[in-house]
């Protein structure tokens, strides 16, 4: 970036460049977003200050993030901001990076679930977003999240006093339903709704993974074994122990999983129905069953 007095559009137009060149794949998004970011712009009101000089102080820094994003550090890591069920979430390298299609798992939870009071457990609640957006949505609900990751639940937690909803989530460190069974000494811990975005890509697949997944996001909420379907088998066979009569299980599964879950679903007694939804690219993404 050389020496120069920088108006905000040439600036974003030689970032776009730059990425272009380095093979960044939304150039003129992730110039606009870390731009934005350090001059607490949005990205319409960077359009709308075009001409406005950018001085040092921010210059500086500007140059350290486009540095790391042709590292192909995440944008969501740089600016430790990420949006999901429209509100905005706290993440760095101990969370996953939310996805857009996990909203579909809290829109159906909310479009399906008509009741005034309902138990629901998060496992691998990560950053909290699941959780929290559906303690912001449902303040009545009692809602458990678990996670094997310390680190991870400190994330959670704290985007849950964010948002005002710290008291009404109980965080608990622990794999999958483990923190659960230290607290089910009586055998009656149960839940109207367990849901989980579980890890699902193969081992196999971690070389074709783009560097800003594979090599920044935390492996443990990436990777499920040589097929991919490690927690998720565990997920199906345990959720009944927990859920209440009717209760329901709902997870994100992988874009090829389909049938494979349908069989694990199917081998399982408990559920006497169950539904693979599809994503907005049409793809079967979300499975629903619920218990008797």
């Amino acid at each position: 970036m050389p020496d120069k007095m920088w108006r905000v559009v040439d600036l974003l137009d030689w970032t776009v460049g730059y990425f272009q060149q380095n093979g960044i794949p939304n150039p003129r998004l992730d110039a606009e977003v870390l731009l934005g970011h350090l001059l607490e712009k949005s990205r319409l009101q960077l359009y709308l200050h075009f001409e406005m000089p950018v001085f040092q102080e921010h210059l500086t820094p500007f140059r350290e993030l486009i540095k790391k994003r042709i590292a192909h550090t995440p944008v969501s890591y740089l600016t430790n901001h990420k949006e999901f069920m429209s509100l905005d979430f706290y993440v760095d390298e101990r969370v996953l990076i939310p996805r857009p299609e996990t909203e579909q798992l809290v829109e159906t939870i909310l479009m399906t679930e008509t009741g005034d009071f309902q138990r629901l457990l998060e496992l691998g609640t990560g950053s909290g977003v699941i959780a929290t957006s559906l303690a912001v949505q449902q303040p009545e609900w009692e809602i458990v999240a678990t996670d094997i990751s310390e680190s991870a639940l400190a994330v959670a937690r704290k985007n849950a006093e964010t948002h005002a909803c710290a008291a009404q989530i109980e965080f608990l460190s622990g794999d999958l339903f483990e923190p659960i069974e230290a607290i089910n000494t009586n055998g009656d811990t149960r839940f109207d709704w367990i849901v989980c975005n579980p890890p699902y890509i193969k081992n196999t697949e971690r070389a074709a993974l783009s560097p800003d997944v594979r090599d920044y996001e935390p492996e443990v909420a990436l990777f499920a074994g040589d097929d991919g379907l490690a927690v998720i088998r565990r997920l199906i066979a345990e959720a009944p122990k927990y859920l209440t009569p009717g209760g329901k299980l709902i997870l994100e599964i992988g874009a090829a999983q389909a049938d494979t879950v349908r069989t694990l679903l199917d081998a399982e007694s408990a559920y006497c129905t169950y539904e693979l939804l599809e994503d907005y690219a049409g793809k079967e993404r979300v499975v629903l069953a619920s218990i008797s």
